[in-house]
Order: structure tokens, then C-alpha cells, then sequence
């Protein structure tokens, strides 16, 4: 698994560049309330028209803002989702899923990709009519929250894949899987700071995992998939 704890470490590396990358997108900075979230999770969030005018406020602040955003959404579509993706995916590998759990993990990973593809769509259109329609702001709360879903729980799934290793591997599961809940918890109450803390939480872990296991593969040995049963023998 060495191989491909190294590659998971490397698109973790990608993801998290992509991530730092948004805070220096020019002319990020809404224009207007955005009810403590960032300008970007506030777009992704908003539930009404009156919200996204309200953050898009009146030139010439809405002009940048639009430019801004639609940098965000080109970094995103063409950066930062494929690479959390394939670190996810790659993690979840790594980590020894097997089997069902392994395809159930894959494919809530590539779900939430899609959901994310089409929330960039989706906010692309918003953008290009603010302040939106109430059909498209539904459509967005749909992908906006099946993508924050599927990557919490298959996040959460990973780190309890960890958990039943070594001790080694249990000291980073300790910080994923509570993360990862912390993230579901924050998505439930409502969308706020606690929800992308539990994401920044699970995923460092998750990425410090990755690099330390490229390193020392045998303290992350996998745990030994169980013996089929013998076979009882006939007379």
C-alpha cells in the first residue's frame, strides 16, 4: 500500500495548494452581509435571492465580486475537486478498504464530485443572472448539500477503516473520524465555521496520515483481510 499512500500524499499536497489558493483569488470580498461565512461558502449557502443580492451588494464592488467567483468556480472545477477526489479515493485504498465498503467509499466520493460539478453550473448561471431564480437557488441547496454529505460520511468512513489498525494509525483516526463528525453535526445544525473546521480537522489528519505512511509503510500496515472459512469435509 506504500505506492498508494505516496500518491494519496501527493493530490492531498495538490488539494490543499488548490484550497490556499482561493484567499488569493483578487477581489474576493463580498460586497455586502454574508452571515459570518466566507464569501465563497456564503454563494454555496444562500437560500434566497435577497441573500445573494444583499452579498453582491451594488457596483462597482458587484462587477469584481462576479469576476471573483467565477475564478473560484474555474479553480475549483478544474483544480481542487479532482484532486480531493482522487485523494479520497486514494486514502480510501490505502487505508485497506475492501470489497463492498471499498466500492460504497468510491462511489460516494465520485457522487460528490458530480454534486460539486453541477453546483459550479449551477452558481455559474446564478452569476450570470443575479441575483438567481428560486428554481436554481433549489437545484443549489440539492448539489450543495449531497456534495458536504457523501464527503463527511466517506471521510468518516475512512477514518474508521483507520481505526482498526495499529496503534500508529488509530493516533491519526483519533483526529479524522471526530472531524468528520464534527462536519456532519455542522452541516445539520446549519452551514457555519464548525463544519469546515471539521473538514480542515479530518483532512489534515487524513493528508499527515498520507505523508507518514509514504515514509514508514509498516506502521500503517493494513489490517489482514479475515480467512474464508474451511470448507467442512464430506464423508
Amino acid at each position: 500500500m506504500r505506492t498508494a499512500w505516496r500518491w494519496c500524499a501527493a493530490i492531498g499536497i495538490i488539494a490543499f495548494t488548490c484550497s490556499g489558493l482561493f484567499g488569493r483569488i483578487p477581489g474576493l470580498v463580498a460586497c455586502g452581509p454574508t452571515g459570518g461565512l466566507a464569501p465563497i461558502m456564503a454563494f454555496e449557502f444562500a437560500r434566497t435571492t435577497g441573500d445573494i443580492a444583499a452579498m453582491f451588494g451594488s457596483e462597482p464592488c458587484t462587477a469584481t465580486l462576479v469576476a471573483a467567483q467565477k475564478t473560484g468556480l474555474l479553480l475549483d472545477g478544474l483544480g481542487f475537486i479532482p484532486s480531493y477526489t482522487g485523494f479520497l479515493i486514494l486514502a480510501a485504498i490505502a487505508a485497506g478498504a475492501r470489497g463492498r465498503v471499498k466500492t460504497v467509499l468510491i462511489t460516494m466520493f465520485l457522487a460528490a464530485a458530480i454534486s460539486d460539478e453541477i453546483e459550479g453550473l449551477v452558481l455559474n448561471r446564478v452569476l450570470d443572472h443575479l441575483p438567481g431564480t428560486p428554481a436554481l437557488l433549489g437545484a443549489l441547496w440539492w448539489a450543495v448539500h449531497v456534495k458536504f454529505a457523501l464527503l463527511a460520511f466517506g471521510t468518516l468512513g475512512v477514518g474508521e477503516i483507520i481505526a482498526r489498525g495499529r496503534l500508529f494509525r488509530r493516533l491519526f483516526a483519533a483526529a479524522i473520524v471526530p472531524g468528520s463528525m464534527l462536519a456532519i453535526l455542522g452541516l445539520m445544525a446549519a452551514p457555519d465555521v464548525w463544519m469546515m473546521t471539521g473538514f480542515t480537522i479530518a483532512w489534515v489528519a487524513l493528508l499527515l496520515a498520507a505523508l507518514t505512511a509514504s515514509f514508514a509503510p509498516s506502521l500503517f500496515a493494513a489490517p489482514a483481510a479475515p480467512q474464508p472459512d474451511q470448507a467442512t469435509p464430506s464423508a
